[in-house]
């Protein structure tokens, strides 16, 4: 109950966050097209910064078990919501705009600062399985589920800026190597600002949008229904039947880290992505928007049933 307790507090306090960045859009302080490079320093500079903050800890046997533990839980969460999709996308009538976004969460800018803020900084490292598998599926299953005869290329999983930290990150971890004491104040600091400025940029956007639209997606109650319900309850039924908790030390914790990613609103970057390759972007910054400002009940709720 505590933990539910803390994970509400966390969200409402971006969600005002989300409310600062709707502001200086509807003061005309700034325009939502201000929002891209502020979008792009979070993507090149941010991220990867927070990444290598994540992994400046002591290399021990313990760690590199719930990091394991993390990677497989994440493998799992993330192969159950592609096989749901399989199986409902047609009765449904899903679109490639709907499927991706039920299945991909925001896992890595919403999950991240609420995981510092509820269980503290050192408890990160353990963002990274589901952070590692998402950046793969992003550029592989969900490039060519919204590009038209689209196909990946490993060179964009690898080069990925985000995927490069993490592998320098994990090398760091596992030699036991650190940054000299000004470049890792400079990391952490920088690492630490992906929470308020994507908050920021999604209240940017949500003030430049038109919210009576909502009303002219039908399916996007089912969506958002989808993702902050369904998924999560049918990946909770999995975590349980799978006995992952008792794999290591604070298994428990490790596995709810990773829950926590699987229950996240929907993705920013198939908003993105939805923009790039000709799709209904104002649909999927709305389906976006909604499930970002619903999570402040159902991520606590799904956190609740979690302990149970």
């Amino acid at each position: 109950m505590m933990i539910s307790l803390l994970l509400g507090k966390q969200i409402a306090a971006m969600l005002l966050m989300v409310f600062m960045g709707y502001l200086i859009v509807r003061l005309r302080l700034l325009r939502a097209e201000d929002s891209r490079p502020i979008s792009a320093v979070v993507l090149y500079i941010v991220g990867p910064c927070m990444m290598l903050d994540a992994f400046q800890v002591d290399f021990s046997g313990e760690r590199l078990h719930g990091l394991f533990l993390s990677l497989v839980a994440a493998a799992l969460s993330q192969s159950l919501a592609i096989a749901l999709n399989v199986l409902v996308r047609r009765p449904l009538r899903l679109d490639p705009v709907e499927q991706a976004s039920a299945i991909y969460s925001n896992g890595g800018n919403l999950i991240i600062p609420i995981v510092i803020y509820v269980f503290g900084s050192e408890w990160v490292l353990y963002t990274s399985g589901f952070l590692i598998g998402q950046t793969v599926l992003f550029w592989t299953h969900c490039y060519t589920l919204l590009r038209k005869n689209g196909q990946f290329h490993l060179k964009n999983i690898l080069l990925n800026v985000n995927i490069l930290a993490m592998l320098a990150g994990a090398l760091l971890f596992v030699t036991g190597l650190h940054f000299p004491e000004v470049p890792r104040l400079a990391v952490h600091a920088v690492g630490g600002m992906i929470g308020p400025l994507c908050m920021i940029v999604t209240g940017m956007l949500i003030g430049s949008m038109n919210l009576r639209r909502i009303l002219a997606y039908r399916k996007l109650p089912l969506i958002v229904a989808l993702r902050l319900l369904v998924l999560p309850a049918a990946t909770l039924l999995l975590f349980r039947a799978s006995g992952l908790s008792g794999w290591t030390t604070h298994g428990e914790t490790i596995l709810l880290i990773s829950f926590l990613a699987a229950a996240a609103p929907c993705a920013s970057t198939v908003t993105q992505m939805a923009h790039l390759y000709g799709h209904n972007g104002e649909y999927a910054s709305l389906i976006n928007v909604v499930s970002t400002l619903l999570c402040v009940v159902t991520m606590p709720f799904m956190v609740f049933l979690f302990q149970l």
